[in-house]
């Protein structure tokens, strides 16, 4: 069936009676809006309406599918075509546009369909599971309460594999190199291991500059640094005891 020719032959019907579209709206129950759907082709009448149509505007169904006045033998063959049509089978459907369109279409839609399912899944899965944040990156934790004031302490994932935390200042308290398992991070400093969580948008780890868990924010997918121009520092300017007390106050 050809909706936009259908269409336009019920425009041509209507406007041959000098109907309007209200007006034959109010005719078959329905609003003018539906009616000029109908007219543009955006909209197919169901088979229950295409008859009440037919009544009203003096044709057969069969020539309302048509689109357009049969006379004599096109009526009937018009008839044979739209009743096999109507009795043919969603498998003998998809035989003939394959044999009209190739086999290569078939495919292509099939990988289209298959494709778009994915897509939605994965759609799906990631509004119910929130992206972690990714390595490398930048974390921070405002406020912290040290040396007797108030700082921001930034922990960094560089690309290179290695780690460093620091304060507003640029204060150095630790770097090493980490590696990553899904949620979780081994952070290795050289003196020792412990292991960070990544959920969301926030890395947990334990506070360099006090007890407990500290909760760092997702600031950017850059790495960044503050201090002198050796930032990265290629050494430990700390020393181990040093850094040591740092972890335990």
């Amino acid at each position: 069936m050809n909706q936009v020719k259908i269409g336009r032959f019920i425009a041509q019907l209507r406007q041959e009676r000098g109907w309007t579209q209200e007006e034959l709206g109010e005719r078959l129950g329905v609003t003018n809006k539906t009616v000029s759907r109908w007219e543009n082709g955006n909209y197919m009448p169901g088979v229950e309406m295409l008859t009440l149509l037919g009544k009203e505007l003096e044709v057969s169904l069969n020539e309302l599918i048509e689109g357009r006045r049969l006379e004599g033998d096109e009526f009937h063959a018009a008839a044979e075509q739209n009743l096999a049509a109507a009795l043919e089978g969603p498998g003998e459907r998809l035989r003939r546009w394959m044999n009209r369109y190739g086999t290569f279409a078939a495919v292509t839609l099939v990988l289209c369909v298959m494709l778009a399912t994915a897509a939605a899944m994965n759609w799906q899965y990631r509004k119910a599971h929130p992206e972690d944040s990714q390595t490398p990156g930048t974390f921070a934790c405002r406020d912290v309460y040290y040396d007797s004031g108030y700082t921001w302490i930034y922990l960094t994932f560089h690309y290179d594999g290695r780690y460093y935390i620091f304060d507003g200042s640029g204060t150095l308290f630790e770097y090493g190199g980490y590696v990553r398992a899904g949620d979780v991070v081994q952070m290795d400093s050289g003196e020792g291991t412990r292991w960070a969580v990544i959920k969301g948008r926030r890395v947990y780890d334990a506070s360099p500059v006090g007890e407990g868990l500290m909760a760092y924010e997702f600031l950017q997918a850059v790495p960044i640094f503050m201090g002198t121009e050796s930032w990265p520092p290629e050494a430990n300017p700390f020393p181990a005891d040093a850094v040591e007390g740092i972890l335990l106050n």
